[in-house]
């Protein structure tokens, strides 16, 4: 898979929609993050508009008939995929109408194919504690893709109760998958200090992938004091969680997003970071010096290389010469 973690998250989202496998699209990987996004969106528009015209010539017969015989002929004639395509052409209130009179198991299933580009203005009229059903489903089926994607798309109230209520693995993993920078910026700021806390520590003592999701959130963040935040909470757990920080960002491709963290971090909290002993490693600081050197965050670090000790820095200075001397 790619090296780099957001390469690899739009690949999984890439998959998703063309119903194949992240092994199967891993030829996209050499394209950059933003441009696979890019290739996802035309596929959605290509998938999702080959029949609209026999969806919309469908969904002109609801408007005739009444509700409840509507839900009654999609629950018996309809699976999820179908009404859902059905749905995602109708007028916005119609669509909310038929949805706050059906099972939740069905919607649950439905909304993973509603068309994203038209899903906002319908969940927005399905009535609150509907939604909040589908979302507790949706977690306990583990489907954070589609949960992710739909958190652009929910409202304030939905996001603070989810916020507040739902698992913090759950959060992050949610998180991971996320669209928007802004809105995982704006979820994350709505919840609580305890729970930020929560969320860091599931992160560091978990398995890898909630250590990868925590690297993430932390790089996509928007807002800088709240990114420095969560990494304040980062830096005091023990070394041991700390070092398996490091080594997952080294791992998964997620030095950008680590790197980011520390430079929003205090100063002791730096000294902190520093004086790891696997921060030392040749292999470790390679992958620190390039990805310094990829995403131009030379001066973002300078107050931080000013921190180090002598030995440090000269290890860095020879990676970077090292480096240069290659190209």
């Amino acid at each position: 898979m790619a090296s780099d973690l957001a390469t690899r998250v739009e690949l999984v989202k890439l998959a998703r929609v063309l119903g194949t496998t992240p092994e199967e699209v891993e030829f996209a990987a050499a394209l950059p993050p933003a441009t696979i996004r890019l290739v996802r969106e035309h596929a959605v528009a290509a998938l999702y508009d080959e029949h609209r015209a026999a969806f919309e010539r469908v969904a002109m017969i609801t408007r005739v008939l009444p509700t409840g015989v509507n839900v009654r002929i999609a629950l018996r004639a309809f699976s999820p995929m179908l009404s859902a395509r059905i749905a995602s052409v109708m007028p916005p209130e119609k669509a909310a109408e038929l949805a706050n009179r059906m099972p939740v198991e069905y919607l649950t299933e439905a909304c993973v194919h509603l068309d994203p580009r038209s899903a906002g203005p319908l969940i927005h009229r399905i009535e609150q504690a509907r939604v909040l059903a589908v979302v507790a489903a949706l977690i306990e089926r583990g489907d954070f893709i589609t949960l992710g994607r739909l958190l652009d798309t929910a409202t304030l109230p939905i996001v603070r109760e989810v916020s507040a209520t739902a698992p913090t693995e759950a959060l992050l993993r949610i998180g991971f998958y996320a669209e928007s920078d802004d809105h995982l910026t704006r979820a994350v700021a709505l919840l609580p200090e305890e729970r930020l806390h929560r969320i860091v520590r599931d992160a560091l003592t978990g398995p890898r992938e909630l250590r990868s999701a925590g690297l993430s959130l932390m790089g996509r963040l928007t807002d800088e004091a709240l990114r420095g935040r969560l990494a304040e909470f980062v830096v005091q757990a023990e070394d041991e969680h700390l070092t398996a920080l490091l080594r997952t960002a080294v791992e998964d491709g997620a030095v950008r997003e680590l790197l980011l963290a520390v430079s929003a971090m205090g100063e002791n909290a730096q000294r902190r970071v520093l004086t790891l002993p696997a921060l030392s490693e040749p292999h470790t600081l390679g992958q620190l010096v390039r990805a310094v050197e990829k995403h131009g965050l030379w001066r973002r670090m300078a107050p931080i290389a000013a921190l180090m000790d002598a030995d440090l820095r000269r290890r860095i200075t020879v990676e970077t010469e090292r480096r240069t001397n290659l190209r």
